[in-house]
């Protein structure tokens, strides 16, 4: 996958989606917020999902796909333009916010498997016993391209930009992102953040091979995942810096930073980024864009808040 695909990808997928803004950051300066917690499904998924639907060309009028929440509800949302029909398993641990927003939009929703690698097993054999196809949430070369634009997005509206956090997952985002601002502005430097409690990227990159990494409790319910993919972590390898691990307690206190501070409510998943910034784990290169990846979440901030002080 090239640049050009990044490209393509968006001229697809504009006209459906948000431009998001960069929200520039007073209280550190030098930052700003990519604001894909704005995005239409609440999350930048709906991009790649987007692009994935539009590129297949086997006339299915059905598709199956798993998700820990938002990959399903960005495949939901394009399926409903193209009048298909969608089929989302989710794990056991779905957050409840997503899980009534899949229902809500008409998707037929499969509770199945303790995790998101559980989940998509059981979606991969409905495929296979069903010839639906699969819609990958991180791996597909058609979901990255769609997650590049996030960074096509980057550069153009800052094209001096010295560093761009990451969310990084199951890595499809990081693909994209790093793919496009490497190949338009190579300097930069892009840098992925993951939960200490699920740091499936980072052990992969250590062990230079795709391994399994057991998921400890954490709020960051996106980014929780047992494996990578050999496809994303080929890209992360090519193109991005460095992979940073945040704790939980530094995830939940950028998580109330953002909430009390910027005024912003996200999901722990998309804040990441911030907690390494505030733990000092990053030297900090400004211009700096952080990408809060989403929104879709059942509980906030203040309930966090009111926990520690309880406590």
């Amino acid at each position: 996958m090239n640049l050009s695909e990044v490209f393509e990808a968006r001229r697809r997928i504009r006209q459906y989606i948000h431009l998001t803004p960069l929200r520039a950051n007073p209280l550190l300066p030098g930052t700003y917020f990519k604001m894909e917690c704005w995005q239409i499904t609440g999350s930048f998924k709906v991009r790649g999902a987007l692009n994935a639907l539009f590129t297949c060309r086997n006339g299915a009028t059905r598709f199956v796909t798993a998700s820990a929440g938002n990959h399903g509800l960005g495949v939901t949302y394009a399926a409903r333009l193209l009048g298909k029909k969608v089929r989302i398993y989710v794990p056991e641990s779905v957050v409840v916010a997503k899980l009534n927003m899949l229902k809500s939009l008409g998707a037929e929703v499969v509770v199945a498997g303790k995790d998101y690698d559980d989940a998509e097993q059981i979606a991969l054999r409905a495929s296979r016993d069903h010839n639906w196809p699969f819609i990958h949430a991180f791996a597909e070369p058609a979901v990255i391209a769609g997650q590049g634009t996030v960074g096509l997005e980057i550069i153009e509206a800052m094209p001096e930009v010295k560093q761009v956090i990451v969310p990084v997952g199951g890595g499809g985002l990081i693909s994209g992102v790093a793919l496009a601002i490497k190949t338009m502005r190579p300097q930069a430097e892009v840098i992925g953040v993951q939960p200490e409690a699920s740091p499936a990227m980072y052990r992969a990159l250590q062990a230079g091979k795709v391994v399994e990494c057991p998921i400890g409790p954490t709020s960051a319910d996106g980014l929780a995942g047992r494996f990578v993919h050999e496809r994303t972590l080929e890209y992360t390898r090519r193109y991005v810096d460095r992979i940073v691990l945040v704790t939980e307690p530094a995830i939940q206190d950028a998580w109330l930073w953002l909430w009390r501070e910027a005024k912003i409510v996200a999901e722990a998943s998309a804040v990441v980024g911030l907690a390494a910034l505030l733990a000092n784990q990053i030297p900090f290169k400004r211009p700096c864009v952080l990408i809060l990846t989403g929104s879709n979440t059942s509980v906030y901030p203040h309930e966090i808040s009111n926990q520690k002080e309880q406590a």
